[in-house]
């Protein structure tokens, strides 16, 4: 069904995407979800499901990639997106009729509200992770064999690109090259297809359930009723309320456009005495107490302050702070043989197997 949101949805949105992705540096969400509820004072903005789609309808992601410049130090003019969707529409010969998100947290949850403003193309409650990956090729399309390109590229200086590759991974490697190129963060537009494609490759309900995670977090109530309505809504589970004892920066290289300077954190439940370790590339991709794996990518793994239950952002965490450790499954095509080889912890070069192949 369709709805219209509000300026008060667009708030818990920018709440639910930062919970989902615990990312380093949330400034961004909150500068583009300020931009999105000024631009909406006029104007309605429209979700809808895919199901309101006719199958050969064409879709298209939308989502900011970045290489080293962080975009709340040089946000978009405004037409960057546009002009993508136009570039993907020219190529193709097709006019495009919905716009889905690339992600469903970080920045990138909430960029389809604005293009859908500027655009007046409906948003659809849909996207091709069902969290953050940090790789364009991490997607629930690419697992089911949908094409990426073409991919139309717009950069900080106004320049554009058109890129057109088979393979995900050399899209990759491509992109990351010219986004380096025009300046650090560029608009795209990219994944192409049919409706149909997406209702069947797709996570469904993504921007409707982060509305619905702030909308919990943002509540007067106290942290263990935020948990406990987060536990029945996402199926979260509490791994541990633990304190900050030590954090250090590793060396580990990196690769593919990855994160660079991984980082551990390690905690102790003093209750439990157990220790709690959290391996770090930008988001939380691994949870070890006592040694043991309690949780690895591609499950989500996010953080609350013990007393106020706000998220807590990775370069905010301090020696001493308490700390809940959180886990959300992911969506399911990510438990599968495809899924795991494209995000568990290998991907991301920690030479550790998720626990679902280990049992396999």
């Amino acid at each position: 069904m369709s709805a219209l949101l509000t300026a008060r949805d667009v708030r818990h949105l920018r709440t639910g995407a930062h919970f989902l992705a615990c990312t380093i540096d949330p400034t961004a969400i909150y500068v583009y979800a300020e931009m999105i509820e000024k631009a909406m004072e006029n104007r309605a903005l429209e979700l809808i499901s895919i199901d309101e789609l006719a199958p050969d309808d064409l879709v298209v992601a939308v989502g900011m990639v970045t290489q080293g410049l962080l975009i709340a130090d040089m946000p978009p003019v405004g037409d960057e997106f546009i002009g993508c969707i136009r570039a993907i529409e020219a190529t193709l010969g097709r006019q495009v009729r919905a716009i889905y998100s690339l992600a469903a947290a970080n920045i990138n949850g909430i960029v389809p509200l604005m293009v859908g403003l500027q655009s007046s193309l409906p948003v659809i409650d849909s996207d091709p992770m069902g969290r953050v990956f940090p790789l364009i090729s991490q997607t629930t399309l690419n697992i089911g064999h949908v094409r990426i390109s073409p991919i139309a590229l717009m950069g900080v200086t106004g320049e554009r690109a058109v890129v057109e590759a088979e393979n995900p991974r050399r899209a990759e490697t491509l992109v990351r090259a010219l986004v380096t190129e025009m300046g650090g963060w560029a608009a795209t537009a990219m994944y192409p297809c049919s409706a149909g494609q997406m209702r069947e490759h797709g996570v469904h309900g993504s921007i409707s359930r982060m509305i619905r995670i702030g909308e919990i977090l943002d509540a007067e109530t106290s942290v263990e009723r935020k948990f406990q309505q987060l536990a029945e809504f996402l199926g979260a589970t509490r791994i541990a309320r633990a304190r900050v004892s030590h954090i250090e920066g590793l060396s580990r290289p990196s690769d593919l456009g990855l994160p660079a300077l991984p980082s551990s954190v390690t905690l102790l439940d003093e209750r439990s005495g157990q220790i709690i370790r959290l391996e770090i590339q930008n988001e939380i991709l691994l949870v070890l107490v006592d040694g043991a794996i309690a949780a690895a990518v591609p499950d989500i793994v996010s953080l609350l302050n013990s007393e106020h239950g706000t998220v807590v952002n990775i370069d905010d965490v301090r020696v001493g702070d308490v700390i809940d450790v959180l886990k959300i499954r992911a969506a399911a095509q990510w438990y599968s043989e495809a899924g795991l080889d494209l995000a568990e912890p290998k991907a991301f070069g920690i030479p550790v197997e998720h626990p679902r192949r280990q049992h396999a």
